[in-house]
């Protein structure tokens, strides 16, 4: 149970995160290359617990 917590809270810090650097960048050129980027990193952390599963 406690995987669980730490897993949720890792995906909620890293939300809270993006949500700082979507405030910082302008609404220029380089955000939505920050939301890319920072969308992929939010796909790698959630399917994580899948690698255990297939490993």
């Amino acid at each position: 149970m406690d995987t669980i917590r730490e897993y949720i809270e890792k995906i909620i810090m890293y939300v809270l995160l993006t949500s700082y650097l979507s405030v910082i960048f302008p609404d220029g050129s380089y955000k939505k290359y920050v939301r890319l980027v920072t969308g992929a990193i939010l796909v790698v952390i959630v399917m994580k617990p899948l690698e255990i599963l297939f490993t």
